[in-house]
């Protein structure tokens, strides 16, 4: 069942926003300051062990901006990971505060044989920012892949508002498009990239963007009542709503061709954004869902699972037992738990870091067979 927009869910929403973006972008501020279907459900193995390879490389981790003019003149970002070879004495390790399990070298050297490497775009989720999901990146940056993670424009930890969070969603995956563009013509990324062998992974509206890249629509009526839902919204300042979009167009044919195939994690909110049957139906490329069975942001009925079963031959992970929507951030350490027990700390029995192995395996799996790389059939 489709949920409407109305006031008192928008209020809710907003409340949610705000909750997630203060945690984040106090999380975010704290890093920076000490510097750093035929439908097929299964069951996420309790082991890290089936299909796993060694890593291959060492992961290198360069920060990118450009200047893109399709929408005015705005200063883009990524994190982007890749395998990289570590040569003593020349290479820096990349250290984030409050996470663990991590092993990345700043700007270190590509490793490269003279074939062209499968790019893979991540999608954060809203209010975040892709280096939260560095594990994600690693996991397939180790085994031969480019990861590209931007910071969404006006949508991530350090620099957010309004109107990027909620009106203009169609703005993450358009961007996601211009990003692939520049790293495919980039002077340096391009001679590494292969432009026939590119996926797309996100998490929380990440994920929603990864679905809406690979070919699923919004519905043109829905996505307008959700707009409407913030305009007429009485908590946000009447001058931020004046600045709203009322316009459902651009986020009706936001498909990405290059795009063959998508893996999302805790996907949402799907049905509220406006994404309903018929919609999901145009995703057209392989499609893998995940979820934690005890999602409280974005429960698996009404998202991940509604979306698996009306996307052809979508396959859905649902991760047993008390398992929540802040599972696919990075593992944290101790100081994280203790300074953001929301987004670090799980459920009693929860092993995040056991969760993210099996995880990493299956979106390699899944990439490696749908990217053309040969090992995951």
């Amino acid at each position: 069942m489709t949920r409407e927009m109305t006031p008192r869910t928008c209020d809710v929403e907003l409340r949610r926003i705000a909750g997630t973006v203060s945690r984040l972008k106090s999380f975010g501020l704290r890093m920076a300051a000490l510097g750093g279907a035929i439908l097929t459900a299964s069951v996420l193995p309790t082991t890290s062990q089936e299909n796993e390879r060694e890593p291959t490389y060492p992961v290198g981790i360069r920060q990118v901006e450009y200047v893109d003019t399709h929408y005015g003149v705005r200063n883009m970002a990524l994190a982007v990971f890749y395998p990289a070879v570590i040569r003593e004495g020349s290479t820096t390790p990349f250290v984030m505060p409050f996470f663990t399990d991590l092993n990345l070298y700043k700007d270190a050297e590509m490793a490269f044989d003279g074939t062209r490497r499968p790019l893979v775009m991540f999608s954060h989720g809203r209010g975040s920012n892709g280096l939260y999901y560095a594990w994600f990146a690693q996991v397939l940056a180790s085994h031969g892949y480019i990861v590209a993670a931007p910071y969404h424009y006006h949508a991530n930890t350090y620099d957010s508002t309004i109107a990027y969070l909620a009106n203009r969603l169609w703005q993450r995956p358009v961007d996601v498009s211009l990003d692939i563009s520049f790293l495919l013509s980039d002077p340096f990324w391009g001679k590494y990239v292969d432009p026939d062998r590119i996926g797309v992974a996100g998490h929380s509206q990440g994920g929603f963007t990864a679905l809406w890249l690979g070919g699923a629509k919004v519905n043109a009526e829905k996505y307008l009542a959700f707009q409407k839902g913030w305009r007429n919204n009485p908590q946000v300042p009447e001058h931020l709503r004046e600045e709203l979009p009322l316009d459902p167009e651009p986020a009706l044919n936001v498909k990405d061709e290059r795009v063959k195939a998508v893996f999302a994690m805790a996907p949402g909110i799907v049905q509220a954004f406006g994404m309903d049957e018929a919609g999901l139906e145009q995703l057209n490329v392989p499609a893998y869902l995940t979820v934690g069975a005890g999602d409280t942001q974005t429960p698996p009925e009404e998202n991940a699972e509604f979306a698996a079963k009306h996307i052809p031959g979508a396959e859905l992970t649902i991760i047993p037992g008390a398992v929540d929507h802040e599972i696919f951030v990075n593992e944290c350490d101790e100081e994280g738990k203790n300074e953001f027990p929301e987004a670090c700390k799980d459920a009693p029995g929860v092993d995040r870091g056991t969760i993210h192995d099996a995880v990493g395996n299956a979106a390699l799996k899944f990439f490696d067979t749908n990217l053309g790389t040969g090992h995951g059939k």
